[in-house]
């Protein structure tokens, strides 16, 4: 079968199609022959080597996260998946979406009835990361409003979507006009271009110096204490990515000085729901009713051949990227 490899970690030119083994399934395992594949931060986190949950190594090592397809074949010990069935794949391992074909333990697979549109699949992750960032991970503020910087990718396009169906006020940023044109496209209230404007007096001018009650960051870096200063009294911010690395220790003592606002911190990752499977059903059943109803629509930037994955790597790292960026397996 064709895949999406790598035999070294490191940028997108270590991406290569190639032929690979089709797998076979184990007992409790289901084969599915994808049709849809997402592209997004996990992909690049797998890629770069920096993914501390990653098991496999290079060389031929598959990429991607996340695919949907149709059932081709399921292990004996699988229950309640039957071949036929269209699923979407969250493999939870970190990697061997980017292929015709994957094999995956039945706990990764999600059945989606008949009248869910396999394409919207592959970005269904980011709705439901989307929902536990509001309305779990973000409990304990006053949650009238959130910033999320850099909004435009599908995270972010998934939180302003549920946020605002939710009655959350929503502020936030890019770094290009055109984005900025995106997220305001999707009903943002408060929107400016970070690189252009100073996201402190934006913030507290918009809110007239009350703050904003959660600070969703994906960054992290020496910029993160900063944000404490345009947070409102018993707010918090979210960390659910760290793409610019770590804050300074000493950032700790300003944590500290916030005593007197409550101010929050939390780090999150989705991999809190591994052994929770009924909290995790209850989310993915509110996400896929909320896109089967139409209250929110997924928001497509681009549909790539899976040959083209490099050039998806090429998009994503380049920061082009609107709302969800997908690869198709060709004919």
């Amino acid at each position: 079968m064709k895949a999406a490899v790598i035999d070294r970690f490191g940028g997108p030119e270590e991406i290569y199609y190639t032929d690979i083994e089709k797998p076979v399934p184990g007992p409790d395992e289901v084969l599915v022959r994808n049709v849809y594949i997402g592209v997004g931060k996990p992909d690049y986190i797998m890629r770069s080597g920096i993914c501390p949950f990653l098991e496999a190594k290079p060389p031929k090592l598959v990429v991607g996260n996340e695919c949907a397809g149709i059932v081709e074949a399921v292990g004996s010990d699988v229950k309640g998946i039957e071949p036929g069935m269209q699923v979407c794949v969250n493999s939870g391992l970190g990697y061997g979406a980017y292929a015709e074909y994957i094999a995956v333990p039945q706990k990764f697979v999600t059945v989606f009835p008949d009248e869910f549109p396999l394409k919207y699949a592959p970005g269904f992750l980011n709705y439901m990361v989307a929902y536990a960032l509001l309305n779990e991970i973000g409990r304990g503020t006053d949650g009238k409003s959130i910033y999320i910087y850099g909004a435009a990718g599908g995270v972010g396009t998934a939180v302003i979507q549920t946020a605002l169906l939710q009655g959350i006020e929503v502020i936030a940023s890019a770094s290009s006009q055109e984005k900025c044109d995106y997220i305001k496209s999707l009903g943002a209230q408060c929107v400016f271009n970070h690189k252009e404007q100073d996201a402190k007096e934006v913030i507290m001018d918009y809110t007239r110096g009350r703050g904003v009650d959660l600070i969703f960051d994906q960054l992290v870096g020496r910029r993160f204490a900063s944000q404490f200063e345009y947070l409102a009294d018993f707010g918090m911010i979210v960390i659910y990515n760290w793409l610019d690395g770590s804050p300074e220790l000493d950032q700790l003592d300003t944590i500290i000085k916030q005593s007197s606002h409550a101010s929050a911190v939390r780090s999150f990752s989705f991999h809190i729901y591994d052994d929770k499977p009924e909290r995790l059903a209850k989310i993915r059943k509110i996400c896929m009713d909320r896109i089967i109803s139409g209250e929110i629509k997924p928001h497509f930037y681009m549909d790539l051949p899976l040959s083209e994955a490099r050039k998806a790597h090429e998009l994503m790292d380049g920061l082009q990227i609107m709302g969800k960026l997908i690869l198709h397996v060709e004919e």
